[in-house]
């Protein structure tokens, strides 16, 4: 009872918001907001130094507390301080951690010595970092010789303090595994020295797994072997690329690979590229027509009635972009425009409207961005700027169970995916939303500001075409999956922990193909629609050619979900679209637990909120097919609650609403 009255006095007076945090030249300055009036109680902003647990606490006067740099340079120059608030109750010490709020207003601070930065932590809490830089560096030559790497550059440092050694060190992003090389290092005048030395590619040569990414650090220790130093090599003073294909240095190659030095996009750091000859040349286009995409917008003027669609890289004509176009294409209004496709599926003769067609490795693609005023995608366009004049509409391509963006904790490729969606999420003028939960995690996880459109989802327009029963027809026939056979469709997503290499994954079917074969096979087929990461790992036995389908690359999985009468999933967000169907849908989770804690994490509590069973073992899928009648009676509520929840604004309608939003 004592324990729970603390609790509750603690509540009350430390309930509060950080609104601001400003970071001048010399001082700290926090806003905290929504503090709740007690009589002869003084409140605190401490900040404690993570390493070393020291504190520093400042009173809060009205609503700000504030604190001179200096104070916190002397705890420490090189580290992290968590910010609380507490406050003293009779003997009793009470704090709080400080949350970092969507809305929290704040800038950063730096200059040639020091960098300050307010964070965000995993749990969500407030944090500031502090850096002093001692060091300037720069590189002046940098060169392969051979299989190897020559570099040579500068120090300076800001105060006299002598470094008494200097490394280079390549980290692999995706596991943090790390080679380091420790370089000559000499004085040329006071507080100027110059480092150079032979890095020997044969180091890592172990750990360049296909497709994996490295950054490189520069790291300075002092005569005590203590690092006073450590940050990304920078390229800014060692050379300007007015054209993007120019930030390939250099490549080491071998006979089949390539091990590509490169200067990365914003900050101009040095990183290294691991990868095929032909993946390689694939990019170097992309960067060429970068280039081209520039000189485009410099010299072209903007085409006020051209549109640009791509869904999925250009991989499939499918998604909300494919529906907004075929709403276009009926829509008289439009007669006049032009539209352009990004795509390099196998049915072009499949997209109707006679739209230009455009490869992401050609030169055209790159003009045709440049030139058109509305850009339509539900992923992410190679360039990240866009010209005076652009409407960039971001449909994006499901409702969310899973963690996105900002929001995700454990990392893995998605987090390593953060810096391209946040520089992206810049230049989207309109976000599709298909409800009101999609647009409060859209708006926090892409730190995305401007108009969401939450008018439905125009990819599920399908459901509600009146001409439903014939396009099933159709599609079933151009599929040659007998008219007399029921159809389930299984759509799991991939796991990030099940990598073997960055961006490539591993997966088998985790049920009893066999068992479900000889008991299903008269009724039903089965089609599987893997996620693109994992469908090139999946092989199925030709003796079940006539039960399954293996459609992972079929253009729209939108025409699936409405010939299909069950749906098995696991924690894709395939099942907010198929809702709509109201057929049966199975949670096949058979890591469930492991995938909850360790993987990516939820949106929603499983358990309570889906609209179907979920099954850990092979026997009670099979089981629930079996009985689906009785499972479909057992969730009749609850499905109809999830409905109303996330479909209640799809009517057949959403591409029609965003065109009369975005399009003049």
């Amino acid at each position: 009872m004592i324990r729970g009255l603390k609790s509750k006095i603690k509540n009350y007076l430390l309930r509060h918001t950080i609104n601001e945090v400003n970071v001048t030249s010399t001082n700290i300055n926090i806003s905290v907001g929504k503090l709740r009036p007690f009589p002869l109680i003084n409140r605190y902003v401490v900040f404690k130094d993570r390493q070393s647990g020291r504190r520093i606490e400042k009173k809060v006067n009205g609503q700000t507390a504030s604190l001179q740099i200096s104070e916190l340079q002397d705890v420490s120059s090189m580290g992290t301080f968590d910010v609380y608030l507490k406050t003293f109750l009779l003997i009793s010490n009470l704090k709080q951690r400080s949350k970092h709020r969507k809305k929290l207003i704040k800038n950063d601070y730096e200059d040639k010595s020091l960098k300050i930065k307010v964070i965000q932590t995993k749990n969500n809490n407030l944090s500031i970092k502090v850096d002093e830089i001692l060091f300037h560096h720069k590189v002046v030559d940098l060169k392969a010789l051979g299989g190897n790497v020559s570099i040579q550059g500068q120090l300076v440092a800001n105060k006299n303090i002598v470094p008494d050694s200097f490394e280079i060190i390549f980290i692999r992003r995706d596991n943090k595994k790390s080679h380091s090389y420790r370089l000559d290092l000499k004085s040329l005048e006071h507080n100027v020295y110059e480092y150079f030395g032979i890095l020997p590619i044969k180091k890592i040569r172990q750990d360049l797994v296909m497709n994996s990414r490295w950054d490189t650090v520069i790291q300075v220790r002092d005569e005590h072997h203590t690092v006073i130093q450590r940050e990304l090599v920078n390229l800014n003073e060692y050379r300007e690329f007015p054209r993007e294909e120019q930030r390939y240095l250099f490549n080491i190659e071998d006979e089949e690979n390539v091990l590509a030095f490169y200067a990365t996009m914003g900050i101009q750091s040095l990183a290294l590229w691991y990868t095929d000859k032909a993946q390689f040349e694939k990019t170097y286009n992309i960067a060429k027509g970068k280039s081209i995409f520039n000189d485009t917008c410099e010299d072209e003027p903007l085409d006020s009635k051209m549109v640009f669609f791509e869904s999925f890289f250009g991989k499939n004509y499918s998604g909300s972009p494919k529906y907004i176009y075929e709403e276009m294409l009926r829509n008289e209004k439009f007669r006049d425009y032009t539209f352009v496709w990004s795509y390099i599926g196998n049915n072009p003769d499949e997209i109707p409207g006679d739209p230009i067609l455009v490869d992401r490795e050609r030169e055209e693609y790159y003009r045709y961005l440049g030139k058109a005023k509305y850009w339509v995608n539900n992923i992410l366009f190679p360039v990240h700027r866009k010209r005076e004049g652009n409407q960039y509409l971001q449909t994006w391509h499901g409702t969310p169970l899973k963690k996105l963006g900002f929001d995700i904790e454990i990392e893995g490729p998605e987090t390593l995916a953060r810096e391209n969606f946040y520089i992206e999420s810049r230049n989207w003028d309109y976000l599709i939303s298909a409800n009101r939960y999609s647009s409060e995690i859209f708006g926090r996880a892409f730190k995305f500001d401007k108009e969401i459109i939450e008018k439905g989802y125009p990819l599920n327009d399908i459901f509600y075409a009146n001409d439903l029963s014939e396009k099933i027809k159709t599609i079933k026939s151009k599929l040659n999956i007998p008219s007399d056979k029921k159809v389930i469709l299984y759509a799991p997503t991939w796991r990030d922990n099940e990598m073997v290499g960055s961006w490539k994954h591993s997966f088998n079917l985790k049920f009893d193909l066999e068992q479900f074969y000889q008991h299903l096979k008269d009724d039903y087929v089965l089609i599987l629609r893997m996620h693109h990461l994992v469908a090139e790992s999946l092989h199925i036995d030709e003796k079940y050619e006539s039960f399954v389908y293996e459609l992972s690359k079929y253009d729209d999985i939108q025409e699936l979900y409405v010939i299909s009468d069950i749906l098995i999933t696991d924690y894709s967000s395939v099942f907010f679209d198929y809702a709509n169907s109201r057929k049966p849908i199975l949670f096949y989770a058979y890591d469930y637990d492991l995938y909850r804690e360790n993987i990516r994490g939820f949106y929603l509590n499983m358990e309570q909120d889906l609209p179907g069973p979920i099954i850990k073992t092979s026997q009670d899928l099979l089981d629930s097919i079996l009985h689906i009648e009785n499972v479909s009676k057992q969730y009749q509520a609850k499905y109809e609650d999830f409905y109303n929840t996330y479909c209640y604004l799809d009517d057949g309608n959403a591409s029609k609403r965003v065109i009369e939003t975005v399009f003049d």
